[in-house]
């Protein structure tokens, strides 16, 4: 099937991507939308402008638009494009999946969403057993401090946000906006993210990475799906 994915930068909507890939289906292209609020509780917001670097890492063609929450401006982008569905990165958010599910019927696409429900610890060590490359951009909850602005999430990683998990509640995933992230490879880039500049803002309780300087270094193996188009 042809599908169009809604892109953020971040490990879910990539995994998500990597799964509808692996599924034989044909992404042709992905959509990005830059948030007009900063605090927008629909979209990802840190290094949004960033996603050009993965999708020419990836190799698949990119759009950017700029919107509000308002879902019927989302509904008037997904109408243009002629395709079988609309892939996310949804995984514990109704409000969101259900927007997308709502839109998608309303123009007769499928609304694919491969992560949603799954168990969210279990996730982060898929992404890892992969060979995703996550690093976190942004951090926002309590437990989470300035150290884990620039860390690669790895299995020591994920140990340390279960335990944060365990003592103040937060979503070990991030999918309440606790964390945000950045995937600087992936199994089907055939170009890794090199990170070379980048600053901390923090103001005592949350932060963000500003990223200053990156290039795209071309990988010797690439686990390719042209086969599947």
């Amino acid at each position: 099937m042809k599908f169009i994915a809604l892109f953020s930068g971040g490990k879910d909507s990539t995994y998500a991507l990597y799964i509808a890939m692996q599924q034989a289906h044909k992404i042709e292209k992905l959509v990005t939308i830059i948030p007009r609020r900063k605090d927008s509780y629909m979209y990802h917001v840190p290094a949004v402008e960033r996603t050009k670097y993965q999708a020419e890492a990836m190799g698949i063609p990119q759009d950017f638009y700029s919107i509000g929450d308002d879902m019927e401006e989302l509904k008037k982008i997904l109408e243009k494009y002629d395709v079988d569905g609309v892939v996310s990165g949804a995984i514990a958010s109704n409000y969101q999946k259900t927007k997308i599910e709502e839109i998608c019927t309303d123009l007769g696409l499928i609304s694919y969403a491969p992560l949603w429900g799954k168990e969210q610890k279990i996730l982060l060590e898929d992404m890892i057993s992969a060979g995703m490359k996550i690093m976190i951009i942004s951090a926002s909850a309590y437990g989470l401090d300035s150290s884990y602005l620039g860390r690669i999430i790895d299995r020591t990683t994920v140990g340390d946000l279960m335990e944060i998990e365990k003592k103040y509640a937060i979503n070990v995933s991030g999918e309440g906006g606790e964390y945000e992230t950045y995937v600087l490879d992936a199994p089907f880039f055939k170009n890794r993210i090199e990170i070379t500049e980048y600053e901390k803002i923090w103001d005592g309780m949350r932060g963000e990475i500003l990223i200053k300087d990156m290039k795209l270094i071309k990988k010797d193996k690439v686990l390719s799906f042209d086969f599947f188009g």
